[in-house]
């Protein structure tokens, strides 16, 4: 989810907005029927009208989709787009769509449910001809050096006070982060890692190895990726550091554990993979450093390892577990039982604080106990 501020962002970065306004121009035709995934504020939603669409669904989650409405209202095409407060995957539509716009990534195009959503959209909404913005992704990676961005991992941690931090610092190096890069922090030349074209990707995960023969020296302290999206033939974007453009979207840093000093000849093989798991992306980033056939360096790391799980909260998700059922589970269960009663929520309120005293202060705790299953639940 954004912020007001997020979106805000997103509408003035007029490389990304305006690569997709040309898009929308380029594919709509009258009478267009469009899918707008992740709609925001309603920015792509109102430009596909204004390039003639005749209909367009504007998808979002969020609360925001209020204030869509009330924008598209403003500027006269609210009889032309209907707003839905879901994500795409709980819904259905009563027709195909010509096309589909989203959105909806973060530092790269493998964020959270974002290929899954275009994917499943594509697959149950988009007609045969249909046309997808953005057509492709393209994500490229290269070696970097950044003394500031390698503090914030590893230096942090050596503090003055003479304290251990060694898995401090161990997790935080198998994290990643965006970030702005400079084209002068590359070390080496990108090499391609992966192609999403959107309207043929065939799955959700990526994984690729790249190689580098380095030309210079420099201090390495890890990996970035940055992506190059094509809204539409020979129109789009890119988030790249050596560009000239400056997006919304920053780059995406993997650090190693230690600086490496790479000399002139030396090569550095890199395995890149992020695999979805439940609700996002879990990567993993392999890492050799050679010369003259010498292993200079060599490091295995992973976001699952740089994860703080708690040995508790592993345990009641196994398998094998066994669960009981809580009080929590006890007061969640009446507030449901009593909502297919059709009480109220002042009902449901006075209920929970009459059985549960101890657990709630007063009406207004319990009210907010109900209101929030009543907003997760109800119609």
């Amino acid at each position: 989810m954004y912020d007001l501020v997020g979106y805000g962002e997103m509408v003035a970065d007029k490389g990304r907005t305006s690569s997709y306004e040309r898009a929308l121009r380029a594919n709509i035709r009258p009478g267009a029927v469009v899918l707008d995934m992740g709609a925001g504020p309603g920015i792509m939603a109102m430009l596909a009208c204004r390039a003639g669409a005749a209909r367009v669904y504007a998808v979002e989650p969020d609360d925001v989709i209020k204030l869509a409405q009330q924008i598209a209202a403003d500027n006269g095409f609210s009889s032309r787009i209907e707003f839905i407060q879901a994500m795409t995957t709980e819904i259905d539509l009563p027709e195909k769509v010509d096309g589909i716009v989203s959105d909806v990534r973060g530092s790269s195009p493998l964020f959270c449910k974002s290929i899954v959503s275009i994917l499943d959209a594509r697959d149950r909404f988009l007609k045969p001809d249909g046309w997808i913005i953005p057509a492709r992704d393209t994500i490229w990676a290269a070696p970097v050096s950044s003394i500031e961005l390698f503090e914030r991992f590893v230096g942090a941690w050596g503090t003055e006070y003479q304290f251990d931090f060694d898995r401090a610092r161990l997790k935080a190096v198998n994290n990643n982060c965006g970030f702005r890069l400079n084209a002068d922090d590359l070390v080496a030349a990108p090499q391609r890692w992966a192609d999403l074209d959107y309207k043929n990707l065939a799955g959700i995960n990526a994984d690729g190895e790249m190689r580098w023969e380095i030309s210079r020296a420099a201090v390495a302290h890890g990996l970035c990726t940055w992506f190059d999206c094509e809204t539409a033939t020979g129109i789009g974007y890119s988030n790249s550091p050596a560009s000239g453009e400056r997006h919304v979207y920053k780059q995406l840093f993997f650090p190693w554990p230690e600086a490496v000093e790479l000399m002139a000849g030396d090569q550095v093989e890199v395995q890149l993979r992020a695999a979805f798991v439940r609700s996002d992306y879990q990567w993993s980033w392999e890492t050799r450093v050679t010369s003259c056939e010498r292993v200079k360096a060599q490091f295995r790391q992973s976001t699952f390892d740089g994860a703080m799980l708690s040995p508790g909260r592993l345990r009641k998700r196994a398998h094998s577990f066994v669960p009981e059922p809580n009080e929590d589970s006890r007061i969640d269960s009446l507030v449901l039982d009593l909502m297919r009663q059709k009480l109220t929520l002042d009902e449901i309120a006075k209920a929970l604080l009459a059985q549960y005293p101890l657990r709630f202060e007063n009406w207004n705790s319990a009210l907010t106990r109900a209101a929030n299953l009543s907003e997760r639940y109800s119609n």
